[in-house]
């Protein structure tokens, strides 16, 4: 049974709820948040979350290439998303909130720098997907941490969309 989507549960950022809609996308999100659910992340779980997300058109593990020139030469980070289709990257977290952080992190890096991505891939959204049974990450410790660090001291801007969703006991 897939998740249903209480706008209580919801937080929008930049108008990020708005781009999803209008991209056609905020009625797949059930479907992913229950895939990821049921056979969890990673790429061990790529072949039983494919059977639902590849009839969505979602592309799993894309990756972007990070680099900074250095002194010592360049310094490189490869970093993949969980999810993406048509500029919308996604992230699903139900272990910690530094992860959770460090998800929202790597999407505003792909937002603000496109060059890591190849040239089929490109970041206009973000969103991020948090089971209800864990302790952390949260909705609202998310919302605080983007409001008053990310976008606060470090200028996040990134539109996003963050869906705590109900999970079944």
């Amino acid at each position: 049974m897939l998740p249903e989507m209480r706008s209580d549960a919801t937080w929008s950022f930049r108008e990020g709820r708005a781009i999803i809609e209008q991209k056609g996308l905020l009625d797949d999100l059930p479907t992913i948040a229950g895939a990821f659910d049921a056979h969890g992340g990673g790429n061990q779980n790529y072949t039983a979350r494919a059977d639902e997300l590849n009839p969505l058109g979602w592309e799993q593990e894309v990756s972007a290439q990070f680099e900074a020139f250095t002194a010592d030469g360049t310094a490189s980070r490869r970093a993949s998303f969980d999810a993406y289709k048509d500029g919308v990257l996604l992230e699903h977290e139900r272990g910690e909130q530094m992860r959770a952080n460090w998800h929202l992190l790597k999407m505003e890096a792909a937002y603000r720098d496109p060059r890591g991505f190849d040239d089929r891939y490109h970041a206009d959204v973000a969103v991020l997907l948090i089971p209800d049974y864990v302790n952390f990450p949260t909705l609202e410790r998310t919302e605080n941490d983007v409001q008053a660090v990310l976008a606060n001291y470090f200028g996040f801007s990134i539109p996003l969309f963050v869906w705590q969703y109900p999970t079944e006991d």
